[in-house]
């Protein structure tokens, strides 16, 4: 699973992280106060991140990344991400940013819309209460553009 750790020992044939390093990635048995890792799935981490932050990252990104590869998206393609303000949406927002998509989220609350607004998705946003209000966003937004795929990280009926 997930995990942020410090680095107590390490084997040969790598140069990334050490002993004494911070580090985030997969590992087995990583709730458990000692585990075990290939040193191919960990990466070092900075003081910017709280082990808390860090533990979030390899399967949200890992997510993302493999939902994209299969979507097979190009520069310029329409996105829509569903439960765009959860820790899923976001990382898609910034991987879509990166490879020239053009993304847009739907999220539920005010402070939501708000956020991602903040977030670098400023009229990009549309409801998931409202289905009139997403349809009618949706077709403003995308003018006579064709939305190439979506993502949706919620699972079952949320």
């Amino acid at each position: 699973g997930d995990c942020a750790v410090h680095i107590t020992a390490a084997g040969t044939g790598f140069s990334h992280i050490k002993v004494g390093d911070a580090a985030l990635g997969h590992g087995l048995a990583a709730l458990a106060s000692l585990s075990k890792s290939d040193a191919r799935l960990m990466a070092a981490i900075t003081d910017s991140l709280s082990f808390e932050q860090a533990c979030t990252l390899p399967t949200t990104w890992c997510t993302v990344h493999m939902s994209l590869l299969a979507a097979r998206p190009a520069a310029g393609h329409y996105v829509l991400l569903h439960a765009g303000a959860g820790g899923v949406g976001l990382t898609s927002q910034e991987y879509c940013h990166f490879i020239g998509n053009r993304a847009m989220a739907n999220v539920g609350r005010p402070y939501k819309h708000f956020y991602l607004h903040k977030m670098g998705l400023a009229g990009r946003t549309l409801s998931s209460r409202d289905g009139g209000a997403f349809a009618l966003g949706a077709s403003k937004l995308l003018r006579s553009g064709r939305l190439r795929f979506s993502l949706n990280s919620l699972s079952a009926d949320f």
